[in-house]
């Protein structure tokens, strides 16, 4: 009845203002006629629309003015966070010295913090929840890591918005793994092995939730198969079978690879062209820009200026300087098309970066398939890297990631000249420092291991190694020394100092003796690639690389699903294509070989005069 009555003198005052408000026909005008009374009702119409909003503005003011008062209290915000079973539960086993609640006049909510005992240094924010003053209810609970980690607190689309529903997500995964099957060796270790990559989405699904001690672990047992995989596979393959008579045994031929799948090129090229149309639909569309991204345009904007980027970004990005210098460098033409405005908006030239290096990624792997066993690798290799959804998940967050996995893929694809070797690693090495576990590995010539000319390869691949320094180091002499000074305390000095709850070291601090343990044990490996395993191919080569990679980021103590594309082109390369080694031809024995015939044999020379 009270909404019928409302309705009813809201009608009223709608037609007494029809001939009240300036603006409405007067009635002499009207005629009657229907048009003129559709005229009335739209001024009318606009006339009220202009005093909502004005009603609205002045209402936005009142809520924050200094002046605005709380309708909850300090003592009834803290009963009602105290409320939370959950909360009770995260604070069962441990000690709350003192709890805070403060009140934001701009949200219009409390935030209640929950902190430990300690002397002032070491106090420690246990959890923090966010109570809304006109419902009185808890709209947010943020516990242990969340509270210092946006990222940790699982909210909707933080990283990639669309791509993470589950049709697109799961349209992907279908994509990646079903062209790439070999029907009549459903069951083997291939398949094993691309499924292996996609069971990273299993702990993705508990990060999206804000269940980081649980998404965490689940990311480890991925990693350690692929590496022990990849390992074997790089070690085990090119061993030379003893000859009968003892002699030294001849190096192996170099494996060929075929792709073994189902599907036809034309099926494989018309699914790379879907998956792309559909992930650049999106990165336009919806998707976002995280602080990688965003740290790029910076430092674009800053190169173009005649700054280096290190120690000069501003205070909402004021840790992200601590990339290599090509990480900035290649953003520099897109933020001159797209100039950055001094503030993280929607930041297009961030996108035009990130498209470009996914475009660099996936002609990468096509010139790689094609140039190895023709078209139909080509478009399997480009469509698996195109349609892996933790690439699409890099690209829909506008990272730099991609960029490293572009410059190793061509590095594979001019793996036969050491100026290419040289070059792709190091210009890898200057955008993010992981693949820097690639210098002694790739300082060798595959196809196969070379006896004669090492001396000038190594003399060619660390003159490639010295081309990508120099196209990229001058960044770092923009401000001169100090200039240095600040490289390395923003990017090593910064990352051996980092603290973060995304490893397993992060969360449990007691392990470092072990995880500096298998650090030393991963370099150790990497330096013995120098002249182990003997014989060199390209497979061995990939397949050792990508365990060498995963091995770096498996002691890190910051680790996110955005570092899978650095690894997974080797990961493609040695699960996709079935790689066969030719047949050698048998060596006889002695006994076994055909004695000449009379007529063939050399009849005996005279022996030559003395001069």
């Amino acid at each position: 009845m009270r909404a019928a009555a409302t309705r009813a003198t809201l009608a009223l005052v709608v037609v007494m203002a029809a001939a009240a408000l300036p603006g409405a026909p007067p009635a002499a005008a009207q005629g009657g006629t229907a048009t003129n009374a559709r005229a009335a009702i739209e001024a009318v119409r606009g006339q009220l629309r202009a005093l909502a909003q004005d009603a609205g503005a002045l209402r936005l003011e009142l809520d924050r003015s200094p002046t605005a008062r709380p309708t909850l209290s300090e003592d009834e915000a803290t009963a009602i966070a105290d409320g939370s079973e959950r909360l009770a539960g995260w604070l069962d086993s441990r000690t709350i010295a003192r709890t805070t609640a403060r009140f934001d006049e701009d949200e219009r909510r409390w935030t209640v913090s929950y902190i430990s005992e300690g002397g002032t240094d070491d106090e420690k924010v246990e959890a923090v929840v966010l109570v809304g003053d006109r419902t009185a209810e808890i709209q947010e609970l943020r516990t242990g890591p969340q509270v210092a980690w946006a990222m940790a607190r699982g909210y909707p689309g933080a990283f990639g918005r669309a791509i993470n529903r589950e049709p697109i997500w799961l349209f992907l995964c279908a994509l990646f793994l079903i062209p790439l099957l070999a029907p009549r060796r459903i069951v083997s270790w291939r398949t094993l092995d691309l499924l292996v990559l996609l069971s990273f989405s299993i702990s993705l699904i508990w990060f999206n939730r804000g269940e980081i001690f649980t998404s965490v672990p689940l990311a480890y047992p991925p990693m350690l198969y692929l590496a022990a995989r990849l390992g074997w596979i790089g070690l085990r393959r090119g061993k030379a079978g003893q000859d009968p008579e003892g002699r030294p045994p001849l190096a192996p031929a170099a494996p060929r690879p075929r792709f073994a799948g189902w599907a036809p090129t034309w099926v494989l090229a018309t699914g790379l062209g879907v998956v792309l149309a559909l992930r650049y639909g999106l990165n336009a569309f919806d998707s976002n820009v995280i602080d990688v991204g965003y740290a790029g345009v910076i430092g674009a904007d800053r190169i173009a200026h005649g700054i280096t980027p290190y120690g000069t970004f501003p205070s909402d990005c004021g840790s992200c300087d601590t990339y290599g210098p090509l990480s900035y460098l290649f953003y520099v033409p897109f933020e001159a098309v797209q100039p950055w405005l001094g503030e993280w908006d929607a930041l297009p030239a961030s996108h035009g970066a990130a498209t470009a290096f996914d475009v660099l990624a996936v002609a990468g792997m096509f010139a790689l398939g094609w140039s190895l066993a023709g078209p139909r690798l080509g478009a399997a290799l480009g469509l698996a890297w195109a349609a892996f959804p933790f690439t699409g998940y890099a690209l829909a967050t506008n990272s730099n990631d991609s960029l490293v996995a572009a410059v190793l893929i061509w590095g594979l694809v001019a793996a036969r000249h050491p100026v290419g070797r040289g070059l792709s690693v190091g210009l890898a090495v200057a955008a993010k420092f992981g693949p820097a576990i690639l210098l002694p590995l790739w300082s060798r010539h595959p196809f196969p291991f070379p006896t004669r000319g090492t001396r000038g390869r190594l003399l060619a691949y660390g003159a490639g190694v010295g081309l990508a320094v120099g196209a990229t180091g001058w960044v770092l002499l923009l401000d001169g020394d100090d200039g240095l000074v600040a490289f390395w305390s923003r990017t090593i000095g910064y990352q051996g100092g980092r603290d973060s709850p995304f490893s397993i070291w992060g969360q449990h601090p007691e392990l470092r003796p072990l995880q500096l343990a298998l650090m030393g044990i991963v370099a150790l490996a990497a330096l013995a690639m120098f002249r182990w395993p003997r014989r060199l191919d390209l497979l061995r080569m990939a397949a050792l690389s990508g365990a060498l990679i995963i091995g770096v980021q498996l002691t890190l103590t910051h680790w996110f699903y955005l570092y899978i594309p650095w690894f997974l082109p080797f990961a493609l390369l040695a699960f996709v294509p079935e790689w066969t080694r030719p047949k050698e031809p048998a060596v006889p024995r002695e006994s076994e070989r055909p004695v000449p015939r009379e007529s063939e044999r050399a009849e005996p020379r005279a022996p030559a005069l003395a001069p």
